[in-house]
């Protein structure tokens, strides 16, 4: 089938769990001969298994947010949802609440094995079929494509588990159990070498080439990772010593991105553009999940009241305290401090309009369907408060993501597609402000090209956008920065891990805010406790894997 652009959608076989080991065996997959003889059913379907695992990771449970209730972004509104384990005090090794580890091993079992017998790939009895020529081009990228990924997955295990056991080759059981974990640094550098070398192999779209397919992982997607993966190993957490080195490689590889968009055909887009049913099309998508028309996501996320909606993710008022106006650059919290009388006037007028882009408040009009617009009502007694069970515990409805659209009647199924963002240009120019700043000390210095400060400039100056212009430096700066990080990527599974990186676990997501709006419409502010312990900084190696092979170890206070 034909991909569509930007948009991995997966009809392959997904993998059983049972294979989640470090290594590969035959009864695991399909018969290794046919595999081999087959194009569609075989070789391909077997690279989009591999894609298949990406899927699955990254946006559990039908949601692109999974983790925004373990941030200070958002409370899930059901007490019951798996997110609470993560404040709640029930993460453990027993429980430790992620597939990463099994998924990504699974997906890199399935790469060695593809890696090391692709010489047996044999399609000579179907070299008069009209597609022979593309499957042997598509099979020449292959090996490259599933390198990618094979560094894609290690990074997500660098990411959550800091050292884990780099391994490059097929195994057998009696290895697997006895490898031991690798530094992390050792396995950064692994990731950035395997980059810089498959990168140039790697078209940079699949739109007029071998067979007009899209979505799979082009040459942009490599130096996307690769400078990610940089970023996050300058971090606190990954240069405990600070080395400005770090720094000064993470800058350059993020200016490599932006200095090359024009060529490459990158754009920033308008913000509202980013998550419409055409969201696969934009310019500025260096890299997205994309699913089949649903409605999942609104059934999830539709505010009680909304016929089969569920709340999801709420917007916590920790999150829309950070959000500045347009006229002087002064956060709502620091205008409105204290309990609001929302019958006054109306405070969140003149907000940046990212606001209104991503989050429902009381007395907007949603969703934006016409069979089921209504005016939210988030005040004590409201449609779509409390009393209610499953109403929003914060005040605040989630609209980023969330297609207004789609239809959620029992007699009235509208649906559309969504692509779950992993990369685009935006994030990598407030990536480079960041690494640019540690590696000069200054918000203001042109070393690498544009300054930090110019560089989140470009960002806050987009037609939709018109932001006030960062001018600070030090301190201040790394404060509005960090705010103006979270506006920007809000809800695009960055937060859980930046706070992380940063090593501020304490000072985010220790407490949150949330608003309580009376029926009389007087919003006052709620603090509600978390449970937050360094030892969250990292992930726990799973008890499971630790009972085959307890040479791997457990990560500090686990």
């Amino acid at each position: 089938m034909k991909l569509d652009k930007i948009c991995l959608f997966i009809l392959a076989c997904v993998i059983s769990a049972s294979c989640a080991d470090l290594n590969y065996t035959e009864e695991n997959t399909r018969d290794e001969d046919w595999t081999y003889e087959y194009y569609g059913e075989g070789i391909k379907n077997m690279v989009f298994d591999v894609y298949a695992q990406v899927y699955n990771r990254e946006f559990e449970s039908n949601s692109a947010t999974f983790l925004a209730g373990a941030t200070d972004e958002a409370v899930y509104a059901l007490e019951t949802g798996a997110v609470n384990g993560y404040v709640n005090g029930g993460w453990s090794p027993a429980n430790p609440f992620s597939s990463t580890w099994d998924k990504a091993y699974t997906a890199i079992s399935e790469i060695h094995m593809y890696l090391e017998k692709i010489h047996k790939t044999d399609l000579s009895d179907w070299q008069y079929n009209p597609e022979y020529q593309t499957w042997i081009q598509q099979m020449e990228l292959f090996p490259y494509e599933l390198r990618f990924l094979r560094a894609y997955f290690y990074f997500e295990l660098f990411k959550t588990y800091g050292d884990v056991p780099l391994v490059t080759t097929t195994l057998t059981n009696a290895q697997a159990n006895n490898v031991t974990r690798t530094p992390a640094a050792e396995v950064v550098r692994f990731i950035v070498d395997e980059l810089d070398e498959i990168a140039p192999h790697l078209p940079l779209s699949y739109a007029t080439e071998v067979g007009a397919e899209f979505g799979r992982a082009n040459r942009i997607a490599a130096y996307a990772l690769k400078a990610r993966t940089l970023l996050y190993a300058a971090s606190p957490l990954h240069n405990p010593t600070n080395d400005k080195a770090k720094w000064d490689e993470a800058a350059k590889a993020c200016g490599f991105i932006i200095d090359n968009a024009d060529a490459w055909g990158l754009k920033l887009s308008s913000y509202a553009k980013l998550w419409g049913n055409d969201s696969f099309y934009n310019q500025e998508l260096i890299w997205g999940i994309g699913r089949s028309a649903s409605n999942a996501f609104e059934m999830a996320h539709y505010p009680v009241g909304v016929e089969n909606g569920s709340s999801g993710d709420c917007p916590t008022q920790s999150f829309v305290d950070q959000y500045e106006y347009q006229a002087d650059g002064k956060t709502f919290g620091e205008k409105n401090p204290g309990s609001i009388d929302l019958n006054a006037g109306n405070p969140y007028e003149g907000l940046d309009p990212r606001f209104a882009l991503t989050v429902v408040k009381n007395g907007d009009e949603w969703p934006s369907n016409g069979a089921q617009k209504k005016v939210i009502e988030t005040f004590m007694g409201g449609f779509n408060a409390a009393p209610k069970y499953g109403a929003t515990p914060t005040g605040y409805y989630l609209k980023k993501y969330v297609d207004g659209s789609c239809v959620t009647t029992a007699d009235n199924q509208v649906t559309s597609r969504h692509t779950w963002i992993v990369f685009r240009l935006g994030e990598f120019y407030l990536d480079y402000a960041e690494a640019v700043y540690n590696a000069t000390g200054s918000a203001n210095d042109k070393t690498y090209g544009l300054s930090a400060n110019e560089a989140i400039n470009v960002l806050r100056n987009r037609a939709d956008i018109a932001m006030p212009e960062f001018t600070e430096d030090g301190a201040a700066w790394v404060e509005r920065y960090e705010r103006e990080r979270l506006v920007e990527l809000a809800f695009e599974n960055h937060r859980f891990w930046d706070v992380r990186r940063w090593k501020k676990g304490n000072q985010y997501f220790q407490n949150v805010t949330v608003a309580n709006i009376s029926a009389n419409k007087q919003l006052t502010r709620t603090t509600v406790a978390r449970q937050w312990d360094d030892k969250h900084y990292l992930y726990p190696i799973p008890q499971s894997e630790i009972k085959k092979n307890p040479a791997l170890g457990q990560n500090p206070g686990w």
